[in-house]
């Protein structure tokens, strides 16, 4: 604060000048503060006093001017407005209906005579929101401050609201009273302070002398030379500081040879420990695998942000805090199928001295983690634990990935190939008429069939992965025209009723590629069969959204009456390899759905899927306008969005 202060232009740079300053700035506040305190209370038990004299008039006019209300008596009312605007301090008075609008209005200016005021009919006034009396600055005078007009409201009621009564109160006597007040509180405090400071700039002309004497010698004593003060008589403080500045001297001289030479030393030792210090700061912050030290006491000395970044915990959670409660920490963040215990484990060796390796499962905002932990014990003084923490989600996914597909891959190609292989073994073997060999190479066919089909799958999702759409040829075309050419085309399987088409009677312009729309589409309408295979009827649905911010504009609904959707399988539809149906008597690989996903969001769609178990399922393939849109005949109402497919 002492800095500060000196910085100012005012204030003073001698003790003398500083102390008496002080004193008569600190009087002056306190006396400040007293007169504010007074003033403030004076002007709070005034104003309170006005504003019931006001709330008094406002009720006196209102109970008055019930019965002219009640008899429709305007002359009555104003004679009674009139005689109430008498008083002084009344600038305003009105009687207003419960409307707002005017019935009665006076004005009464400082030493003049009331006077009636004639509002036009459709002007109305702003009244409260309860009818209750209230104090409220709903509207004051325009040339008048806020504090000078206390505006009292009160209801007129006679079984029901038949009015309000406006009172504006002159305050303007508030503010003659805290002036007053503010001016004794000045002249008091002007002579105080007089006093005072002369008072106080007598008693320490002598204390001073001395003092300022033992500064001099402190600030010649800075140099560290050694020199003495000589003994002069005074004040026994100031004695007791000569005797205590000339140990002091002493003292300094020997201390600043100690210092020297031990700054030698320490700027020596400084750089050789900042540039290891570079050295591992760059390798911690840079790593990109997480890192934490354990004290030797078993506290967490230190924990990188890749650490911290891998695990989803904050420094807070862990620096300085336990072993045990970092223990705690990780395995309430592990899912199932982890396999960390403890520290002490990831510290161990194989028979064949390698370290140990945990596996920790994390759930965060962009899926599962997957995280090795292995540790290093160390012979340091202060850290006893190196723990190394490293991300193998991406390799653990690959090969989740690699497992499933391969059992998927030999699950579904095994079918159909151990019927092509035991019907050819058996046309070999055996004679048969051309009836039942036509019979068996037709089955053969079929199941060759399904092989292609399971191929073709994989091979068009390796195809969509690795040209991101850069073999599709989008052209503009009529989104109508296409799916009907579909739905005609389509085979229905035997036994079922074909596809009831609902299309609007207009243009529908998209610019995609009719070829992978189609086998969109195609897919689509081939599951919606597939999983109903108790039947009921499939419905292809045209849909169209109307605004001019929309980015989807365009929809192909696709409903069918199956088997349906749990919730649980409604998250996870569209996961590549992923099966409804675990049985295995419906056919399939688990890819339609993500291609389906893939070609939409290529093309700039998207994919929405409805379902609920056991009552059917509804796709939704929504597309974007076209550039140049075609001539549309008129609007189409569209029903609400169901929930997106990630």
């Amino acid at each position: 604060m002492q800095p500060a202060l000196h910085r100012l232009p005012f204030w003073p740079r001698h003790l003398h000048h500083q102390l008496v300053l002080m004193v008569v700035v600190s009087l002056l506040l306190a006396l400040g503060v007293l007169g504010g305190y007074t003033a403030s209370e004076q002007s709070r038990i005034a104003r309170r006093a006005v504003e019931d004299q006001a709330r008094s008039l406002a009720r006196t006019i209102a109970v008055s001017s019930r019965n002219a209300l009640l008899t429709d008596s305007l002359d009555q009312l104003e004679e009674l407005v009139i005689r109430s605007a008498d008083f002084k301090a009344v600038r305003g008075l009105q009687v207003l209906s419960p409307q707002g609008r005017n019935l009665s209005h006076v004005t009464h200016l400082d030493g003049e005579a009331p006077q009636l005021i004639f509002d036009p009919p459709t002007r109305l006034a702003a009244l409260p929101h309860q009818p209750v009396p209230q104090l409220a600055p709903l509207a004051t005078d325009a040339d008048a401050d806020a504090d000078d007009i206390v505006t009292a409201w009160h209801p007129i009621t006679a079984g029901q609201l038949l009015g309000w009564v406006r009172v504006d109160y002159d305050a303007s006597a508030l503010r003659e009273l805290r002036h007053s007040i503010w001016r004794n509180t000045l002249v008091v405090a002007i002579a105080m302070a007089s006093l005072f400071g002369t008072l106080m700039a007598w008693l320490l002309r002598r204390p001073l002398r001395a003092l300022d004497r033992a500064r001099r010698f402190a600030v010649e004593m800075t140099n560290a030379e050694g020199k003495q003060m000589p003994h002069q008589p005074g004040p026994v403080e100031v004695e007791e500081l000569d005797t205590a500045l000339n140990e002091a001297s002493m003292l300094l001289r020997q201390q600043v040879l100690l210092i020297e030479d031990w700054l030698r030393q320490h700027r020596a030792n400084e750089a050789r420990l900042s540039e290891q210090n570079e050295q591992l700061s760059a390798l911690f912050t840079h790593s990109r695998d997480g890192l934490v030290t354990i004290h030797r006491e078993g506290r967490v000395l230190f924990a990188n942000q890749a650490f911290l970044r891998l695990t989803g915990l904050r420094a807070a959670q862990i620096v300085g805090r336990s072993e045990v409660e970092l223990e705690a920490a990780l395995r309430q963040a592990a899912e199932p199928g982890s396999t960390f215990t403890s520290l002490q484990a990831c510290c161990t060796r194989d028979a064949e001295g390698q370290p140990a390796v945990q596996t920790l499962m994390l759930h965060g905002p962009q899926g599962r983690t997957v995280l090795t932990l292995s540790g290093q014990n160390s012979d340091s003084e202060t850290v006893s634990r190196v723990l190394y923490v490293c991300d193998v989600t991406k390799q653990h996914t690959l090969d989740q990935m690699k497992s499933e597909f391969l059992s998927m891959a030999a699950h579904e190609l095994r079918t159909p190939m151990v019927s092509i292989f035991g019907f050819t073994e058996l046309m070999l073997h055996r004679t048969m008429p051309p009836e039942q060999q036509r019979d068996l190479l037709g089955r053969i066919h079929r199941q060759g069939q399904s092989m292609v089909a399971i191929l073709n799958e994989l091979l068009d999702l390796a195809r969509i992965e690795a040209r991101r759409g850069q073999d599709f040829k989008f052209e503009t075309v009529d989104l109508a025209d296409m799916v009907r050419a579909v739905v005609t085309d389509f085979k229905t399987p035997p036994g079922r009723e074909p596809p009831v088409l609902d299309w609007p009677d207009r243009a529908m312009p998209v610019h995609v590629d009719p070829h992978k729309l189609q086998q969109a589409v195609l897919n689509v309408l081939s599951n919606a069969y597939k999983y109903s295979p108790q039947g009921g009827p499939v419905r292809v649905r045209g849909l169209c959204l109307e605004g001019e911010t929309l980015r989807h504009r365009y929809g192909i609904e696709i409903e069918d009456h199956g088997m349906g959707l749990s919730p649980d399988n409604l998250a996870r539809l569209g996961e590549r390899f992923f099966r409804v149906d675990k049985s295995g008597s419906i056919p399939g690989t688990g890819l339609g759905v993500s291609i389906v996903k893939e070609l939409m969001e290529l093309m700039g769609g998207r994919l929405q899927v409805a379902s609920s178990l056991g009552e059917g399922t509804t796709v939704t393939l929504w597309l974007g306008d076209a550039p140049a849109p075609l001539a549309s005949p008129g609007p189409l109402a569209a029903p609400p969005l169901p929930a997106e497919v990630h």
